[in-house]
Order: structure tokens, then C-alpha cells, then sequence
């Protein structure tokens, strides 16, 4: 009783499997190739129609050959669905017995020259034998497309055109069509609906052979183990003793002892060559990294681990799926299947590229901007970002084409939001472009100490919408690029020789002329002979001249640089309380603590020379001077 319900619901999902895929491609039919298109396309070939709409035609061409690919995808993961002898599409018996009964009724009709009849009846008879055509094709790829390569499937296809144009004759039959529309009566109607019946099926296989023959790839069997040609391997391995006695059991479950052996091999194997990359080379790598001791090694090492996971995964990936293909061989595995592998790889390569190109972008640039100071921190960055950019649209891209999705559609469709997310996104693509023009005019680079009229501190970072900033009380500030890009920006690091030291020195008013001016040649002749005091005398002319030779531009290089060697020391003024002494000068470094030690250093020596020149230093002082004759009436008034 069990086997009967067993062999009844084999035979109803067999039966409705079968209907599945020749209901798709009715379907197909009917959607595009209905009454009016045809129509349409017989007009087209005798040039009497009006040419469609450009835009509309490319978009029912796109969805025809979406349609086309998925009656493949359907054909390659369920052949046993179209190699049935009954479908709704196309019954064999029936059919045999049709065609011999249209025959005779031809010859009858012929005898008795009833034209319109034998015409009607010829049409249906074309219809037929299309149909079966349609039917021995569909299922002749079922059968073999797992063996057909693209030279014979090639040979195969233009067969079928050939044998399709010579017996439909539908530019015949569609004189007759035409000619039969302003008729009445049962014959001229079955006529017109056997017409449309046969032009339904002509335009469609014509159109399907067309795209298969443009994409015979589509029908190629791309499996990894039949390339590597295991049949051979597995028909030995199942002929060995042993082997057979397994299969026995095996066969119940659709399975054989070759490919379970070769399964457990291909698994086996991948596992090891994982342990080898995931272990062993990962180690290598970290000793040859640790050899050296170097400032980034930490950092080169997390990008080791941050790709060492993914390979191993890719690894995996393929082992499985190559031992899949080994297990289900000689089928290939489901497009479902196939798709969530080919999405997983799509994904895993993408995320290891970016991780190279993030340590290519750092082993390379980041010593080449040591030695070349045109090459900029936040430059690497920008060009590091947009290549990740690259690299996720065209994985992106990609994934939209395995999944078959019309990506000329989705392009147009971003042309048409385009405007309305550029508006939403004004303030980002304004402070992106700030970006640009920061890193292009060269206003201030990371770990640059700038001052605006808002905010003061070293440059942290500069990305893609803001910039950070470290004050000097060490708080983070997050500035847009776009208010930093049309602002006034002070940049205190751009000087490569020279923070200036300004002071003056008052020293009293009873100092001696002569000791002031020998005070005054004593000061320039010790800031002369300071080693940390910048004069022209000390500064490297081949440098300027290197810089020189690099520059395009007619420019001030001292001051482009950042290079000053003014030394001034004069009487300056006489004020209230002192006689000032101006000392103008420039400390070589930019740093800011050994500019403080050498402005000490001046100070110090200052100090001295002063004390050697008998000068006393000045302070805010008063004088009350009284007149002669006040004083005489104070004499007076102590008299008395």
C-alpha cells in the first residue's frame, strides 16, 4: 500500500514538474509574443510600420532576454521537467494522431478544391510540426546541455533556423492573414487564429535561437569538476571490489562510492591547504614582519590578521563547493546554489582587495611621503577611499548582474534620483568638495598647527566631510571642510627655517651714549655667532636650489618654504621710562619647545652684555621736578 501512495506522488510531481516548465515558456509566449506584436513584427518586415519608441523597445528587449535566461536557468536545474512525453505545451500521441488526420482532411479538400480549407488546415498542420520542433529542441538541450560545447551547440542552433525558416513560411501565411481579415465566415476566423497560433511559436523560437545563439555560454556546464575531468576517476574508484558492494547501498540514496570518496578527498585537501595559509604562511609572514623593528609593525600586522579570516573563508568556500559538485556529479549544482556561492565569493574577494589595497596604500605611500613631501597624509587617504569606492560599485555591479537584474535600468533609474539625493546631499558634496580644495591649495596638511577666527589647534585628520582639530587644552573640534575651505587659515607649520624672537629692551636714561651703541654691536655679533639663530650664512642653498628646480611657478621660494634669516637689532624709540633697544630675529627650528630654549639662551646672553656695557635695565618710573621760585617759598615758610 506504501509503494502505491509512493508511485502516485512520484507521478504527480513528475506530472506537475513537467507542466512547470512549459507553462513558463507559454507564458513567455504570451506575454511577448501576443496578437498585437505580432502584428506589429509582420508590419515590421514589410516595412509598413512605424519604428517604436527607442527607450520602450530596449526596455521590452531587456525583459524578453530576462525572460530568455531564466527558460535556461529553469531547463539546466530541472531537466527531468522538460523531458516528459505529455506537457501542456505539446502532447506527443496526441499530436501524432492531429497530424494524420489534418493530412487526409487536406488531400479530401484538395480533391474537392476547397482552397480556403486546405490553407486553414495546412497552417494548423505548420503549427504542428513547429511545435513539435520546439518540443524535440527543448528537450534535445535537457538531454545534452551538460556535454554540448559551444561548436556544436553553434552547428546545433543554425540547424534549427534553417529547418524553422523552410517549413513555417510565415511571410506566406501572413499574405493570407492579411487578406482573410475583411472576411466573414468560420473558415476565414479559423484561419486568422491558426495564423496567429503558428506566428506566436515562429517569432518566438526565432527570437529564443537568436539570444541562444549570442549566448551560448549560458548553456555551457560550468562546473570545476568537469573540468578537471573526475569521471574517470570515479569510474575506477567504483569499480573496485569493495566499492561495489557499497554502492548497492549507495544507490538508494542517488549516491556511488567514487564520489563520496572524492568528496571526503576534496574536503580533506582544502582543509590542509587552509591550514597551511591560515597557520603557517600567516606565521611566516609575522616573523618576517617582527625581524625588523619597526614603528609599524603593529600596524602591518593587524592588517595581516584583518585578511588572514577572509581567506581562509574564501578557501573553505571553494572547497565546498567544489566537493558539492563532486557529490552531485555529473549535474551541476542548482543556480540557487550557485548563485549563494558566486554572492559569498563576489563579497569575500571584495573585502580582501580592499585590504590589500589599504596595505599597499600603507607600505608604499606612507614611506614614499617620507622621502617625497609633495606626497600628502590626507591625499593617500582620499585616493585610498576612492579605490574602496571603486572596488564595492564594482562588486556591487556584479552582484546585481548574477542576480539578474537589468543594471541599464537601475543606472537610469539613479540619473532620474540623481537630482533629488544632490539636493538632500548639498551640505556633504559642499563640504567634499572643500576637500578637494584643501588638499589641492595646500592650505594645511595633518598634524599642521592652523588658527582660524573660531579655532586653534593641530590638524588631526582630514576626511571626507570634516576635519578634526586637537586644541591646545586638548578638546577635539569637528569642523566642516566647506567652512574651513572659505575661511582665512593661518598655518603655523608652513615655515621650514625660522620662529621669530621680538623683544625690547629699555635701559635707563642715565646710560651712556657710547655704552647703548657698543651694547647694541655686542647683541648682533652674539646673535650672529648663535648656532640656533638663523642667518643666511646658515641656511642650505642646495635645498632652496633642489626646491627650485622642482617648482613651475615664478615664486618667492623663501617665503613659499617658509625660510627667514632677518636679524635687526637698533635703537628703537625713546619712551617714558626707557631707552628701547629693538631686537628682531628668527630661531632656526620651528619647534616650539627648542625655540624657547634658544629664545632663553638670548635672553641670558642679553642679560650679560648689558651688565658688561654698565647698563641698568628700565622700569616705569616717575620724576617730580619742582621750580625755583615754590622753592623759595618753602624756604620762607620754614623760616618763620
Amino acid at each position: 500500500m506504501k509503494n502505491i501512495f509512493l508511485l502516485l506522488f512520484i507521478f504527480t510531481h513528475t506530472l506537475m514538474a513537467s507542466d512547470s516548465f512549459w507553462q513558463k515558456l507559454m507564458e513567455v509566449e504570451a506575454k511577448y509574443f501576443n496578437a498585437n506584436t505580432i502584428v506589429h513584427l509582420i508590419q515590421q518586415e514589410n516595412n509598413q510600420s512605424m519604428l517604436m519608441d527607442k527607450n520602450e523597445s530596449s526596455s521590452v528587449l531587456d525583459e524578453q532576454f530576462v525572460s530568455f535566461a531564466s527558460l535556461i536557468s529553469f531547463l539546466k536545474n530541472n531537466p527531468y521537467s522538460v523531458d516528459v512525453n505529455q506537457s501542456l505545451f505539446f502532447d506527443q500521441e496526441n499530436t501524432a494522431q492531429q497530424i494524420r488526420d489534418l493530412t487526409l482532411k487536406i488531400q479530401t479538400n484538395q480533391r474537392y478544391g476547397y482552397t480556403l480549407a486546405v490553407q486553414r488546415d495546412t497552417i494548423k498542420l505548420s503549427s504542428l510540426e513547429l511545435k513539435e520542433q520546439i518540443y524535440q529542441f527543448f528537450r534535445y538541450l535537457a538531454q545534452n546541455w551538460t556535454t554540448l560545447d559551444e561548436k556544436h551547440l553553434k552547428q546545433y542552433i543554425e540547424t534549427q533556423h534553417k529547418i524553422l525558416k523552410s517549413n513555417a513560411k510565415i511571410v506566406a501565411w501572413s499574405h493570407l492573414y492579411e487578406q482573410v481579415q475583411t472576411q466573414t465566415g468560420s473558415i476565414p476566423e479559423q484561419i486568422a487564429q491558426n495564423f496567429l497560433e503558428l506566428a506566436q511559436d515562429y517569432y518566438f523560437f526565432d527570437s529564443f535561437l537568436s539570444y541562444i545563439e549570442l549566448n551560448r555560454s549560458s548553456l555551457s556546464y560550468h562546473s570545476l569538476s568537469s573540468k578537471l575531468k573526475i569521471d574517470n576517476l570515479i569510474a575506477y574508484i567504483n569499480q573496485q571490489p569493495l566499492a561495489q558492494k557499497s554502492n548497492l547501498y549507495l544507490r538508494y540514496v542517488k549516491l556511488d562510492t567514487g564520489r563520496v570518496v572524492l568528496f571526503v578527498l576534496v574536503i580533506l585537501f582544502f582543509l590542509f591547504l587552509n591550514y597551511l595559509l591560515y597557520l603557517r604562511l600567516y606565521f611566516y609572514f609575522k616573523s618576517k614582519i617582527l625581524e625588523t623593528e619597526d614603528e609599524n609593525d603593529d600596524i602591518l600586522l593587524e592588517n595581516l590578521k584583518k585578511i588572514r579570516l577572509p581567506v581562509s573563508l574564501l578557501i573553505n568556500g571553494i572547497g565546498l563547493k567544489l566537493a558539492l559538485e563532486v557529490l552531485d556529479y555529473p549535474h551541476n549544482l542548482s543556480e540557487g546554489t550557485n548563485l549563494y556561492f558566486a554572492l559569498f565569493f563576489i563579497v569575500t574577494v571584495a573585502y580582501i582587495a580592499m585590504q590589500m589595497i589599504e596595505n599597499i596604500f600603507f607600505i608604499y605611500f606612507h614611506h614614499s611621503s617620507k622621502r617625497n613631501l609633495t606626497l600628502r597624509t590626507e591625499l593617500i587617504n582620499l585616493m585610498l577611499s576612492v579605490s574602496k569606492a571603486i572596488i564595492s560599485l564594482i562588486a556591487l555591479l556584479v552582484i546585481l548582474l548574477k542576480l539578474d537584474i537589468n543594471v541599464s535600468g537601475v543606472i537610469a533609474s539613479l540619473g532620474i534620483g540623481g537630482l533629488a539625493v544632490a539636493l538632500a546631499a548639498k551640505d556633504t558634496l559642499s563640504n567634499f568638495f572643500g576637500l578637494l580644495k584643501i588638499i589641492f591649495d595646500e592650505s594645511f596638511s595633518q598634524g599642521d598647527w592652523i588658527a582660524t577666527s573660531d579655532v586653534e589647534g593641530t590638524v588631526v585628520e582630514i576626511g571626507f566631510i570634516s576635519t578634526k582639530i586637537r586644541t591646545f587644552d586638548n578638546a577635539m573640534i569637528t569642523v566642516p571642510n566647506e567652512k574651513l575651505a572659505n575661511t582665512s587659515v593661518k598655518n603655523w607649520s608652513r615655515r621650514k627655517v625660522g620662529r621669530r624672537i621680538k623683544l625690547h629692551v629699555g635701559v635707563t636714561y642715565d646710560s651712556h651714549p657710547q655704552d647703548v651703541q657698543n651694547a647694541i654691536n655686542d647683541i648682533h655679533q652674539m646673535l650672529v655667532a648663535h648656532e640656533g639663530i638663523s642667518t643666511s650664512e646658515k641656511i642650505n642653498t642646495r635645498e632652496l636650489q633642489r626646491h627650485y628646480r622642482r617648482s613651475n611657478k615664478l615664486v618667492s621660494l623663501d617665503n613659499k618654504l617658509g625660510i627667514k634669516s632677518t636679524l635687526l637689532v637698533y635703537l628703537d624709540s625713546f619712551s617714558d621710562s626707557s631707552i628701547d633697544i629693538l631686537i628682531y630675529t628668527f630661531a632656526k627650528t620651528t619647534d616650539w619647545e627648542v625655540w624657547l630654549k634658544v629664545k632663553q639662551e638670548v635672553l641670558y646672553n642679553i642679560w650679560e652684555i648689558l651688565a658688561q656695557n654698565h647698563l641698568t635695565f628700565a622700569f616705569p618710573s616717575q620724576s617730580i621736578y619742582l621750580e625755583k621760585s615754590e622753592q623759595n617759598s618753602k624756604k620762607g615758610i620754614e623760616n618763620e
